[in-house]
């Protein structure tokens, strides 16, 4: 233990996750990892060239966690991943799999999944695939694959003759419907992150995308996805761009927009 801590420059204290390694961490040469290691990491974790992992490492991993290479997982190997997780070499899953996973799970290789594990049991999580991409589990749907190309998904419920369209912008955001049309303009009105912060401090006329103001927006204020969009339908905007100050000056009056105000007026 004390020739890994010293070779990658950490504390003991982060090595069994008491303390929070902060950034990123890529291993990805390493081979093996010795018993104990539990790293706290705030951003990606790299650990793409293991193999296997001894049991008990549940690493707490802020962004993405790479274990690319895992042929298999101990029981209890449930690790707590705010980014997505790779195991897309995994052919199998052990009972009692359930990691907590703020993005996408891989599991590309699967070939089955344990006994009595239907759709609704899989782990919460906002996309699962296996079986090469052959079936996946999103947006609380259990699906077999019809097509796939640039983040636009064909598929069919299982035992279901009926298409249906899924969509993805491939940072968590997922909606599907009947058209692709239809669920292209239903994305623009989803948001995953719920985190004001991210919004204190910006430039109030720095131009932001129409798909990142509609985001803003409703983060912000809490306004929900058919409200926005009629209002953006009956003000019939087209723009492409706008700044904060113009969000303000469009909003005046309707739902949410003294709580954006004040939101930024107290940023300042």
């Amino acid at each position: 233990m004390e020739n890994f801590i010293k070779r990658l420059g950490i504390t003991k204290e982060q090595f069994l996750g008491i303390e929070k390694i902060n950034g990123y961490l890529y291993l990805s040469s390493l081979t093996s990892i010795p018993e104990g290691f539990n790293p706290t990491v705030g951003g990606y974790l790299d650990l793409s060239s293991l193999t296997s992992i001894p049991e008990g490492f549940n690493p707490t991993v802020g962004g993405s966690l790479d274990l690319s290479s895992l042929t298999s997982i101990p029981e209890g190997f449930n690790p707590t991943v705010g980014g997505s997780l790779y195991l897309s070499s995994l052919t199998s899953i052990p009972e009692g799999f359930n990691p907590t996973v703020g993005g996408y799970l891989y599991l590309s290789s699967l070939t089955s999944i344990p006994e009595g594990l239907g759709y609704k049991d899989v782990p919460e999580v906002e996309f699962l695939s296996w079986q090469k991409g052959k079936y996946i589990y999103c947006d609380g749907r259990f699906s077999e694959v019809v097509s796939h190309k640039k983040g636009v998904y064909k598929l069919k419920d299982v035992n279901k003759e009926k298409y249906y369209y899924l969509v993805t912008d491939g940072n968590g955001r997922f909606a599907h419907g009947d058209s692709v049309k239809e669920v292209k303009e239903d994305l623009l009105y989803k948001i995953s992150d719920r985190d004001k912060s991210k919004y204190e401090g910006i430039d109030v006329n720095q131009k932001f995308s129409f798909t990142e103001c509609i985001a803003m927006y409703r983060t912000i204020t809490g306004a929900c996805a058919t409200g926005t969009r009629n209002f953006i339908e009956s003000q019939g905007i087209k723009k492409k761009a706008f700044s904060v100050n113009e969000i303000i000056g469009l909003t005046k009056g309707n739902y949410g927009s003294q709580e954006f105000k004040a939101f930024f007026e107290k940023a300042q």
